[in-house]
């Protein structure tokens, strides 16, 4: 039976989440290394060794961030760049050893809405033949660099295979993507839950914010997991083993682990668990998710059209 929660009606269609949980929570990072650094830099990456000595410091980071799992007994995901998985493959070894899913995050961490489509669909099966080939596994889920998925990502999704996606932002709780080759579940996300507004800071990446102090930052996840507990939400970070894999800031994410767990009825899962369990909700009839077409938009909106902005201006 589902538990009642606080203000329930804020969510209007919560998820019975397995066992009597109150949320679901999925502490997820992106171990894009310098895969970014080296697509968007092609003729300059190797110059910059500053740069590049803090994007590859994920050698330090994924092994302390598995341990830290490891001492509470959780399995995540990491999304993982292809490109990143072929050079640093003692990473990928280290998260599969600790039972952990790796899912599709690009190949060089390139955006995809920046792409034709001939070319999104080459770097993404590139990408997977480096994931099978590390891994032994096809991943089932999918994250697009920079959040950026264009109009025709959910096509190429569903002509892969794959189950999920987690680079949305249209809900609090698991909902439907649907296009014409077929429908993915989706694991939404938002920019309040990235660490790279909280911390990043690197002239050579043009971001010069003012990093917060881990216990600032962590007031803004914690908030986010007090609202998911209280109305039944889905609590999803994207976050970066370089950025929240220093050691003040992962100290302050252990704390918040406790704190979790602490307050209880908390699911923790990888995605690919989120993901299923949705999935069978769905299938047997016993939850019924929001659901969005995609694309929204195919191209230029009516009212924006040339012939349309000539048209108004002639008619005034």
């Amino acid at each position: 039976m589902q538990q009642e929660r606080t203000n329930s009606n804020v969510i209007e269609n919560p998820v019975p989440w397995p066992n009597g949980a109150r949320c679901a929570v999925a502490f997820t990072f992106d171990v894009d290394s310098d895969s970014e650094f080296q697509h968007m830099n092609r003729d300059t990456a190797a110059n910059n060794v500053s740069t590049l000595s803090w994007l590859r410091y994920d050698r330090v980071a994924v092994p302390r961030i598995v341990k830290l799992y490891e001492r509470y007994n959780l399995k995540q995901t990491f999304f993982v760049p292809g490109w990143t998985a072929e050079k640093y493959p003692e990473l990928v070894e280290c998260i599969v050893g600790g039972g952990h899913e790796i899912a599709h995050h690009g190949y060089l961490h390139e955006r995809p809405n920046a792409m034709t489509p001939d070319e999104e669909e080459y770097w993404f099966r590139r990408a997977t033949d480096a994931l099978v080939k590390t891994t032994g596994v096809r991943p089932r889920g999918y994250r697009s660099p920079f959040y950026g998925f264009s109009k025709h990502t959910a096509d190429l999704l569903a002509q892969e295979g794959f189950t999920y996606d987690s680079s949305l932002m249209g809900d609090d709780v698991p909902y439907l993507i649907r296009s014409k080759s077929g429908e993915l579940i989706e694991l939404p996300v938002d920019w309040s839950m990235d660490d790279w507004p909280q911390y990043v800071i690197n002239p050579d990446l043009d971001f010069t914010m003012q990093p917060q102090s881990p216990d600032r930052a962590m007031e803004v996840f914690q908030a986010q997991f007090d609202a998911a507990w209280n109305y039944g939400g889905l609590w999803v970070t994207v976050w970066h083993p370089f950025v929240s894999g220093r050691l003040a800031r992962l100290a302050r994410v252990e704390k918040l682990i406790e704190y979790m767990m602490q307050k209880g009825q908390v699911w923790f899962a990888t995605l690919d668990e989120i993901s299923a369990y949705t999935r069978k909700l769905i299938d047997d009839g016993s939850w019924t998710p929001n659901s969005e077409q995609l694309p929204q938009y195919t191209g230029v909106i009516p009212e924006l059209r040339s012939d349309a902005l000539t048209e108004g201006r002639q008619s005034q």
